[in-house]
């Protein structure tokens, strides 16, 4: 009985110095993570800008458009801020992969999960909008924190060794990952069961096939949209969020929920695509660098104007 007295508080004690020990590893481990991608951050951003200038042309091109009232000098400035932040998002996946669960949420904050969190308790499906702004590849973790059964979708790289390791990577945290090319069949079919609520994260700012037929006024622009995530929405009745994005320092984010519709199916065409638009260029307009300007999002956009 005496030993047994003695010996719990001792056990409890290793218990917490093994605890501590292992956060201590834990913080060291995320500090020098954080440092190192800093480093090869900047080095990108030394390498893309000042000595290839990568895209450079289409990235100015894109901005000067989308910007046409600014200044020659706001303008470098864009583009200069623009090749710190393509220097972060290249790193950033690695990085969020390689550290600690405690510093994962640090680098994604959620400001209002209580709205899924209501979506769920309800059984209702969820059709997640998000962008090419800021940072989408945090979206991996989100199975971590929701009780949604979590799907996007996947382009297959033609490496084989690359395409497999992308794949570990992006479904590490519980995310499924439906091919591109199945993805619409296979998004509904998640959005149509009954007993267990998916969310289904779309990336819709991606240019269409040039012989799209639906078009958005975005950033000043006739622009071609992809409706696929509405008609997701409306065949399934999903509710359909957009996915606020704002970079707190580097390598952090925060990230805010807004309903767009609880029930797409009585909207009219186009709504949730141009609802979708206006909030990414309300996102877009607080920080600009933050797009993916790179992207030739315009590319044919002469021949559009004559449509």
């Amino acid at each position: 009985m005496f030993k047994k007295i003695i010996s719990t508080p001792r056990c409890k004690i290793l218990k917490v110095m093994k605890a501590n020990l292992k956060a201590s590893v834990y913080a060291g481990l995320d500090k020098f993570l954080l440092w190192m991608a800093a480093g090869v951050s900047s080095l990108i951003y030394l390498l893309t800008f000042h000595l290839m200038k990568y895209r450079y042309k289409v990235i100015k091109k894109n901005l000067s458009t989308s910007f046409a009232k600014q200044g020659e000098r706001s303008l470098l400035s864009m583009i200069s801020r623009y090749y710190k932040h393509l220097g972060s998002i290249v790193i950033e996946p690695f990085l969020y992969f390689a550290v600690s669960p405690h510093l994962r949420k640090k680098l994604a904050h959620y400001t209002n999960l209580e709205i899924l969190q209501d979506f769920y308790r309800e059984k209702k499906h969820v059709v997640l909008l998000a962008s090419h702004y800021g940072n989408w590849e945090y979206l991996i973790n989100l199975p971590k924190i929701v009780d949604f059964n979590v799907y996007t979708a996947y382009t297959p790289i033609s490496n084989r060794i690359i395409n497999q390791m992308i794949l570990n990577m992006r479904s590490a945290f519980g995310v499924r990952l439906i091919q591109k090319k199945y993805f619409y069949r296979g998004a509904l079919s998640a959005l149509k069961q009954r007993e267990d609520p998916s969310l289904v994260v779309v990336i819709a700012d991606q240019r269409p096939p040039t012989e799209a037929r639906n078009f958005v006024d975005f950033l000043g622009q006739k622009t071609r949209a992809h409706i696929g995530a509405e008609k997701l929405a409306t065949a399934s009745d999903s509710a359909v969020l957009y996915l606020e994005c704002v970079k707190k320092s580097r390598f952090h984010y925060e990230y805010t929920f807004h309903i767009i519709s609880e029930k797409p199916s009585c909207l009219s065409p186009m709504t949730i695509t141009d609802a979708y638009y206006n909030n990414l260029e309300i996102n877009i307009s607080k920080e600009p660098a933050l797009w993916l300007w790179s992207h030739d999002r315009w590319k044919g956009a002469v021949a559009d104007t004559e449509i």
